[in-house]
């Protein structure tokens, strides 16, 4: 009896364990049409951020940090002396700055792990063919783009969980330009693929075990495989969590994809033994490599730990400044009086409009502005009239509650997907050159209009939207005068509006303009779902300007909004910082402000671009080109540079300077008597804004995993799945090298988010013990937390406590 046989059957449920855990720390990768930010080392948040940067430096080849070199760069510039030697403090690396500068300057070169396909890689050089693991993903990428966006061509075993790797099973074993590409005769081993994979794993597991009999190294192994193939991995980890915002906690279409890996490695695996001598040697490989795996982990950390250092160290150049600004303007602080502002206007915390903000509230003493999350507490869908169609306008984190739709007489069907299809097709980068050529000579007028004539772009879906009024739903049945009040009630407490409201009160949200743009979502809103603000803006406005939800206000919340307040919904276009009200009064005097602050805003923007013209004409016109160019590479920076989120009263960072890098959530803490509005502040704003920075961060630190490369060469995949860069490979994720680099420097400075709460230390710290999410993002280091007392102080939560900071 061989030694393979030894293992006992149920073994095997181990390894499909080990499978869905792999599958598990993989990030959601949402569509074009809904894209938002995404951490992508979410999964991996209850290890510390330093473990996971050894981790996928082995496993993926992965770097988490700035090269030595830039690093380098950075010396005696952003980086001082000051702000090393205490980052080498809290590393617990007893060196001085100078010995940290020539320890940098020495940097070992990193392994790896290598997988099966790269080992043979390595053994077959001057293979004729495509390199194995160019092959496999070349492979399986072009399968699943055909399979997702072809359904209908893949009947096999429709209702099967496994659909989509026995749909892959139909298209491998028949591929005959695999033995093109690789110059190998594949066929006869793809065809003796199990058709089902718990087969699969009893047949590779007493391989597996042959060279890796510790679980912790077949975890590594599995993610590994994934990290080879990780935007489609992500796109597949998007399907579960839609599946897990309705209650299946399931990773089924990860394991679906890991299945294929595996069935490549195994044969693979099968092939060089029937055609390499080597095969032994390569058994050895990969037992030694999963023998020293926890080693070399543990030397990947201490290699890693004087980058880590110097990634502190910047971190702290640009936490020192902005924390001894804030202490400054706290000590300073009187308390203001209790007056009736005339004109208050509600943003998104997104970092755009803390420019806007200020500029709006240099208008006029009176203006009062307010920071909160830009679906404005609404968790609803948009359903377009006529039509099954719906789009959440909510964060991916939540599902939807309500559906909105408008009340329209008479209006005709629309198809499934309004403008796909032949006319949409000339929009999308991957049909443009094939569509024009195909429409020949009537497609030039409609080209030369788009060049010269400049149309605004509208969303497939936003078009259709005006001012008819909106019916709210939850379970398919139209909301009380009662349920709308209960809502209205939440979302103003939570904003702080329980109080006494100016006679105008502006609701903004926020969107982007761009043409041929396949990131367009990504500068939209993230708190939306990836889609401008304009459906939560009509909404909450309607609602709260609704006679029946005012009396029941009064009546059931004791919430009272006087006769003359009216509010207003309006967008705050954040290509050409238009502020665009809906249904408002043309003549009211306060238009004029918002006029003036819209100038004054794209004056201070145009500092980012340097071909813009100084004259304020010439400011508007150059941002709207840009927003109408569709050979535009950067139509607008988005939220580059973003390195703070600010939750506090708008008195504190109202005579600040931010520089459009903070986050502001309003928030009061002596209101919040139960610090209910505190959990919440940490619990949702908090962690999407550690998304939005951290996607930022990755892109620029591993352009080439967690970027999606040059937009040049963008082409859309499925519709609206992602983006191949060129023809092929893995679809890519993340934002593109354009939207973080100007051509000649990085517009976006890598430093994780820093987050400072103006509340009661033991309040903060109840939050973080009761919510594990919290917990694991700042004791990890995900993000860095601070707190700020009324005297002016500041303390930082680390090591599971608060330690004062001394500036």
């Amino acid at each position: 009896m061989s030694a393979l046989s030894l293992y006992p059957a149920d073994t095997d449920k181990a390894v499909l364990a080990l499978i869905h855990q792999a599958a598990s720390q993989i990030a959601p990768q949402w569509p074009l049409d809904q894209l938002i930010a995404v951490n992508p080392w979410w999964p991996k948040r209850q290890q510390p951020f330093s473990t996971v940067c050894a981790e996928q430096q082995q496993l993926a080849g992965t770097d988490c940090l700035m090269s030595a070199s830039w690093y380098l760069s950075q010396w005696q510039q952003q980086i001082q002396p000051g702000h090393l030697q205490q980052a080498l403090n809290e590393q617990g690396l007893i060196m001085t700055p100078d010995a940290a500068v020539a320890g940098l300057k020495q940097q070992p070169r990193l392994n790896r792990w290598q997988r099966l396909s790269e080992l043979l890689a390595t053994q077959q050089p001057q293979q004729s063919g495509l390199p194995w693991p160019q092959l496999i993903v070349q492979q399986l990428s072009q399968f699943l783009a055909l399979y997702h966006q072809y359904p209908e061509r893949f009947s096999v075993d429709a209702d099967s969980e496994h659909h989509a790797y026995h749909s892959w099973l139909t298209v491998v074993r028949q591929d005959k330009g695999l033995q093109v590409l690789s110059s190998t005769r594949l066929t006869s081993l793809f065809a003796a693929l199990p058709d089902a994979p718990e087969q699969l794993i009893a047949t590779l597991s007493p391989w597996l075990r042959s060279w890796c009999p510790d679980e912790q190294g077949q975890l590594a192994y599995f993610e590994a495989l994934l990290q080879s193939l990780s935007g489609w991995a992500g796109w597949q980890a998007w399907l579960d969590w839609q599946q897990q915002l309705q209650g299946n906690s399931s990773h089924q279409a990860v394991c679906q994809l890991l299945y294929m890996l595996l069935g490549w490695d195994w044969v693979l695996w099968q092939h060089s033994q029937q055609h390499n001598q080597q095969h032994l040697a390569l058994l050895s490989q990969l037992q030694l490599q999963a023998r020293q795996r926890k080693q070399q982990l543990g030397l990947l950390q201490q290699q890693l730990q004087l980058r880590q250092s110097w990634q502190r160290a910047l971190e702290l150049s640009v936490q020192q400044p902005l924390l001894a600004q804030i202490q400054q303007q706290q000590q300073m602080l009187a308390s203001t009086g209790n007056h009736r502002p005339r004109l208050q206007a509600a943003f998104c915390i997104d970092v755009r409009s803390e420019l806007m903000r200020r500029a709006l509230e240099q208008q006029n003493p009176d203006i009062q502005t307010l920071g909160f999350a830009g679906f404005f507490g609404l968790p609803l869908a948009y359903k377009t009239v006529g039509s099954k169609l719906q789009r959440p306008q909510l964060p991916g984190l939540l599902a939807p509650v309500l559906t909105v739709s408008q009340i329209k007489p008479d209006v005709a069907p629309l198809s499934r997907q309004p403008d796909l299809g032949w006319k949409q097709g000339f929009d999308l980068a991957s049909s443009s050159l094939g569509m024009v050529e195909a429409a020949g000579p009537a497609k030039l007028v409609s080209l030369l209009k788009r060049a010269f004539f400049r149309p605004r772009p509208l969303h497939a879906l936003n078009k259709h939207l005006d001012d008819s009024r909106w019916l709210l739903c939850k379970d398919k049945q139209p909301l009380s005068s009662a349920e709308q009040a209960e809502l209205a009630a939440a979302i103003l407490t939570a904003m702080g509006l329980t109080g006494q409201l100016a006679p105008v009160v502006l609701l903004f949200g926020h969107g982007s303009d761009s043409c041929n743009n396949p990131h367009a979502a990504a500068l939209d809103c993230g708190a939306c779902g990836g889609q401008t603000g304009e459906v939560n803006v009509k909404v909450l406005a309607q609602l709260l300007n609704d006679d029946e939800v005012r009396q029941a206000l009064s009546r059931h919340h004791g919430i009272s909004i006087a006769a003359d307040t009216r509010f207003y919904a309006g967008l705050h276009h954040t290509t050409t910082d238009e502020l665009q009200l809906y249904q408002a009064p043309a003549q009211a005097q306060w238009q004029s402000w918002l006029t003036a602050a819209s100038t004054q805003a794209r004056r201070q923007r145009s500092a980012q671009f340097s071909e813009a013209k100084p004259a304020d004409s010439a400011l508007a016109r150059f941002f709207k080109l840009r927003s109408t160019d569709w050979a535009q590479l950067r139509p607008e920076w988005g939220l580059a540079n973003n390195a703070a989120f600010i939750v506090a009263p708008r008195a504190l960072t109202k005579g600040l300077d931010l520089q459009g890098r903070a986050f502001l959530h309003d928030y009061d803490a002596s209101k919040d008597q139960d610090f209910s509005l505190l959990y919440s502040i940490m619990t949702a704003p908090m962690i999407v804004t550690n998304w939005i920075n951290l996607q930022y961060y990755a892109s620029v630190v591993a352009p080439e995993k967690y970027g999606s490369g040059n937009k040049l060469l963008h082409n859309v995949v499925a519709g609206h799945i992602g983006v191949f860069e060129g023809n092929g490979g893995d679809l890519r994720s993340g934002l593109a090298w354009q939207s973080v680099h100007d051509g000649k420097k990085l517009m976006h400075q890598p430093v994780r988010l820093s987050v400072i709460i103006a509340a009661p230390r033991d309040a903060i710290a109840n939050v973080i013990n009761r919510a594990a999410d919290v917990a694991a993002l700042v004791n990890n280091q995900w993000l860095f937390l601070y707190q700020l007392c009324a005297d002016g102080s500041i303390c930082q939560w680390q090591q599971h406590s608060w330690q004062p900071v001394i500036l």
